[in-house]
């Protein structure tokens, strides 16, 4: 380019010269001397000006193919690498250095694809050809790290050392390259300076768990238990499914002779530990055949089975990526989101559901859900009517639909939907219990009795249709022995402050003064700030001195 750019700013006789190795007198192009014509001379300057702009525009012109099809490539590999698949990004960095064999942060990413694949040498080489060339601090830090990593786990620690602080002056502020030089001083016995950068990488990332991991380890080695078992315990809190610290910690505890403990950190250590199995035999297969849907499926389950939801996300989200016509993903992906209160991310994967099958009632019933969390309640009752026409025997749908228009003030509507249900699941007691209570609001008192009763027979356990059962006859002076038993049995079902309060009441309607007093007594026990109770209290004690 910068040829192109010194012939263009050269006078044209200049170029002539020296494009013709000087011989201009030969072929008469001299304005000065006899030869071609003016007008010939002219055209033969012009011609060969524009050819001198042809070729710079040419060669601009392929410089920016170039340029685009490396960063056509390296975006390509950055995807495989986010999709795991690792031997994909590989060729795509080949390319991209193919195309530009200076492009350093290609060689590093070409490292990680290698080592994700388990081939540290291929990985070690890489790295290296970054640092051969020029490059920025940040690139050449993260290579000397990797390869700090890579010769660690070779069992090269003086070489591992050597790069771990490059990295160290390269990158300053970042936690993982005094980490990494933390672990080799442990393995060569240097502990106070692995303890002095273990610290400065927690300096630097309060939630770096290896960091306090590698902290406890030389707590430990220099007996310092109790420290360990902080940096430890530290480490699990950040990295609950980290192995090493949970067997760490247990030994830990077995040398301070806390058993019982021990025991326990034991009995994780070995859950981590089959989880760990699991999800390396997964990712093997993986390795193997990286598109496959099965082994990704697998490995989110056995995610799952722990409850790491976060990496159970990660691992669908890949597979939705691999395989986006897929309806269980969406599905999966989506109640995961719901667990984790992601609602929007949770109405993309379920719109996604029904873009792929607009029959599947499931999606409509959960969008319905999600958009009533919002508070979007118009569009909440619009998904569980679909989801209700769908499939009419989908029971939450009913209970979805109906707490929406609740939520609208529409309490006739949703006294309609809970009797649909009724008469679909004539044996529902919480859909009676609901009922009963909206016919209460509604002061349908017949209609809330009957609800309340159905409930109890539908099962002898529903406490608090015993509850409010009682509480309606008290109320209205009706039934009072019957909704003494009735309160009596909710408080044995199950005792709190507000059936205490109800069966309180029944007595003080009975003129069971005394009993109402004590009742009340025990229900302002458990809830002591309760200014309902207290006024509860205060007429039962008026109506007993009368």
């Amino acid at each position: 380019m910068r040829m192109w750019m010194h012939i263009l700013t050269t006078p044209v006789s200049t170029v002539e010269n020296r494009a013709y190795g000087g011989h201009a007198a030969r072929l008469s192009i001299n304005p000065g001397r006899r030869g071609l014509k003016p007008r010939l001379r002219s055209l033969c300057r012009v011609s060969l000006q524009q050819m001198c702009w042809y070729a710079c525009a040419f060669f601009i012109a392929y410089c920016g193919i170039a340029q685009a099809q490396v960063a056509e490539h390296y975006a390509h590999g950055m995807r495989a690498m986010k999709l795991g698949l690792y031997a994909e990004a590989a060729t795509a960095f080949q390319h991209v250095l193919q195309l530009n064999p200076q492009h350093a942060e290609a060689y590093c990413e070409l490292g990680a694809a290698y080592r994700l694949q388990d081939k540290t040498n291929d990985a070690a080489d890489a790295y290296r050809h970054a640092l051969s060339l020029m490059a920025s601090p940040k690139t050449h830090g993260v290579a000397h790290v990797c390869l700090a990593r890579i010769y660690h786990s070779q069992g090269k620690f003086a070489e591992a050392e050597k790069h771990a602080q490059n990295a160290v002056s390269l990158l300053p502020k970042s936690a993982e390259p005094f980490l990494r030089l933390g672990d080799v001083y442990v393995q060569r016995g240097k502990l106070t300076a692995a303890q002095r950068a273990y610290q400065k990488a927690i300096a630097l990332d309060v939630s770096l768990a290896e960091g306090y991991h590698g902290a406890g380890r030389v707590a430990f080695m220099e007996n310092r238990l109790e420290a360990a078992v902080r940096f430890y315990q530290k480490a699990i809190e950040l990295a609950p499914y980290h192995v090493e610290s949970h067997y760490n910690l247990a030994i830990t505890y077995r040398k301070l002779k806390r058993m019982a403990a021990a025991r326990t950190q034991l009995a994780s250590f070995r859950r981590m530990k089959t989880y760990q199995e699991q999800t390396h035999r997964y990712r093997r297969m993986l390795q193997e055949r990286p598109t496959a849907l099965e082994p990704r499926m697998q490995l989110a389950e056995a995610h799952l089975e722990v409850g790491n939801n976060e990496e159970a996300i990660r691992t669908y989200q890949i597979a939705a990526a691999l395989h986006p016509e897929s309806l269980p993903l969406y599905h999966n992906l989506g109640g995961l989101y719901m667990q984790n209160g992601q609602f929007s991310e949770a109405i993309a994967a379920f719109q996604r559901v029904l873009q792929l099958n607009d029959s599947d009632a499931e999606a409509y019933l959960h969008l319905g859900w999600l958009h009533a969390r919002q508070r979007k309640f118009a569009d909440a009752v619009a998904y569980l009517q679909t989801a209700i026409q769908k499939d009419v025997t989908l029971t939450p749908a009913y209970y979805g639909l109906a707490e929406s228009y609740v939520q609208q003030g529409k309490r006739a509507d949703a006294v309609e939907i809970y009797q649909a249900l009724t008469r679909l699941h004539p044996t529902d007691a919480q859909a009676w219990l609901r009922l009963g209570v909206l016919h209460l609001k509604l002061e349908k008192f017949e209609e809330a009795v009957n609800a309340f009763e159905r409930a109890i027979a539908a099962d002898e356990n529903a406490v608090d249709a015993y509850n409010n059962l009682a509480w309606l006859y008290a109320s209205r002076g009706e039934e009072l022995p019957r909704a003494a038993r009735l309160a009596e049995r909710a408080v044995t079902l199950g005792e709190n402050a507000a059936r205490l309060d109800t069966l309180a009441y029944v007595y003080y309607r009975q003129g069971e003064y005394v009993k109402a007093e004590q009742t009340i007594g025990r229900a302002i026990a458990l809830a002591p700030n309760n200014s309902a109770y207290r006024t509860r209290l205060k007429e039962i004690r008026e109506a007993k001195k009368q």
